[in-house]
């Protein structure tokens, strides 16, 4: 993973010269055979060659803290992970992406179960909102509006008997809403299919469903009057909620695809520390072949060189563990801005008047909503092994279901005031465990790290200091 021992013992180089015999010829020192790069060595003094070991052996440290490899390779199997939760959604055959050869070359075949392409062109810019700094776990920078959703995957589709939508209140958190669904498999082109992201999407049987951007939404809208009437919102809350659907199925999609961005800016950070560490553990090793052919040359130096392998394999397995935690605990912080937001924006629908306003308002809540949740079920997909305190997936499907009905239930007070309520115990709840999430990291992991992280930086100054002693007395 990159931060093995700068010691190989089986890399003696140890050929013969060119020329024939034993002895020292052009381009060998000693006996011993020098690729390129160390030809400069044979010129240098003996000396500067060892402060050279010292200096490289304490920046390998510095940067082997930082633990690219371990990283790198946890960062390229979330970004392979995030790419197949993004080809679900898209309803591409995962399997025909990675191997063009299958199914006559076809990759990119399209098996969509909803529409994917109608709404693309709908101005919700996502902005970005992952900002690291070089501390572990530090978010800075964050706006409100980040993209990012969660995954229940055992979320139950709540269709009742008779395809009819049974809109059931458990503990006040479900409200009741009434309206006819056609059954999945019965006939016509309604019904529910699972979305990906933790409750049933509407497959709508209507094109208007599927390509009706914000503002024709927001025209739609004001011309139906579901806004200021409470009868004409609860006519056609079905309509809208299929409208929502849809919509939300395509914020979901770009959400993924921004943080997708976002995890490859992280890889390329990774792949560019590790490449110096690498690098520098070729001019490191060669100046150890130098002086010592690549061989111990004491049994303190070979036991100090043991112990060290054995104290960095612990703390870069501890090391790919903190890059899951830091993506959790980015993406954590990510949903709670953007629970937070949505909440101030649909507070603030009581007190605007102009329908127009009310319904765009109401419209960037979803968005930010909808990024909350994309968030949430992120984080969760990094910390699989990790139950996150305070979310539940009834409450996720509450929210999913009051994001869904939105635009309907403006208009009928009690289903506003129950909303807010949903709204309300959401943000608070994400801010807990956003909250809890780093509280439990420094508890635990962070120590852990930094206890092995101690202990490696002692055992390779312990053998750096050996080398440095008996390299400087190799010469005399």
């Amino acid at each position: 993973m990159g931060c093995n021992s700068s010691m190989d013992t089986n890399s003696v180089l140890d050929e013969p010269l060119p020329g024939g015999g034993g002895g020292v010829g052009a381009g060998a020192v000693g006996g011993l055979a020098l690729t390129p790069a160390q030809w400069p060595l044979s010129q240098a003094n003996h000396s500067d060659v060892v402060r050279e070991f010292v200096r490289l052996d304490e920046k390998i440290s510095k940067l082997e803290g930082t633990c690219p490899g371990p990283r790198l390779a946890t960062c390229e199997a979330w970004i392979e992970h995030l790419q197949s939760r993004r080809n679900e959604l898209l309803g591409l055959d995962t399997r025909l992406v990675e191997n063009p050869l299958l199914s006559g070359g076809l990759s990119k075949q399209v098996t969509a179960s909803a529409p994917v392409t109608s709404l693309i062109g709908q101005t919700n810019s996502l902005p970005s909102h992952v900002v690291v700094d070089n501390r572990e776990m530090s978010i800075d920078g964050y706006t409100a509006e980040q993209p990012t959703p969660y995954n229940n995957n055992n979320a139950v589709a709540i269709v009742g008997n008779g395809g009819v939508r049974s809109g059931y209140q458990q503990n006040g958190i479900l409200p009741t809403h009434s309206g006819n669904y056609k059954s999945p498999v019965g006939a016509g082109g309604g019904g529910f299919v699972g979305n990906g992201i933790g409750a049933p999407r509407l497959i709508s049987s209507n094109n208007i469903v599927a390509k009706t951007p914000s503002q024709d939404l927001v025209n739609l809208a004001l011309n139906l009057g579901v806004i200021v009437d409470v009868n004409k919102a609860s006519t056609h809350e079905d309509f809208f909620a299929q409208l929502s659907e849809s919509a939300m199925h395509l914020m979901a999609v770009r959400c993924y695809a921004e943080i997708l961005e976002h995890t490859k800016v992280r890889l390329k950070t990774l792949m560019e520390s590790y490449a110096e560490l690498n690098e520098l553990y070729v001019n490191h090793d060669g100046i150890i072949a130098f002086i010592s052919g690549g061989t111990y040359m004491s049994r303190l130096e070979e036991s100090l060189d043991a112990q060290l392998e054995v104290a960095r394999d612990i703390r870069d397995k501890l090391g790919s563990t903190l890059e899951q935690w830091r993506i959790c605990g980015l993406l954590l912080r990510a949903c709670a801005n953007s629970a937070t937001q949505s909440l101030k924006q649909w507070r603030k629908l009581k007190t605007i008047v102009n329908p127009k306003d009310k319904i765009e308002t109401a419209l960037a809540c979803r968005k930010d909503l909808q990024a909350s949740l994309v968030s949430l079920e992120c984080a969760q997909l990094s910390l699989p092994h990790v139950e996150i305190k305070y979310t539940s997936n009834r409450q996720i499907l509450a929210v999913k279901h009051c994001n869904t009905y939105m635009i309907t239930d403006i208009a009928n007070l009690a289903r506003y005031e129950h909303t807010t309520k949903v709204f309300v115990s959401y943000e608070s709840n994400i801010s807990k465990a956003s909250a809890w999430l780093y509280e439990t990291f420094n508890k635990t992991l962070r120590l852990d790290f930094e206890r092995a992280e101690e202990k490696v930086k002692t055992l390779a100054k312990n053998l750096r200091d050996h080398r440095e002693e008996i390299f400087t007395m190799a010469r005399k």
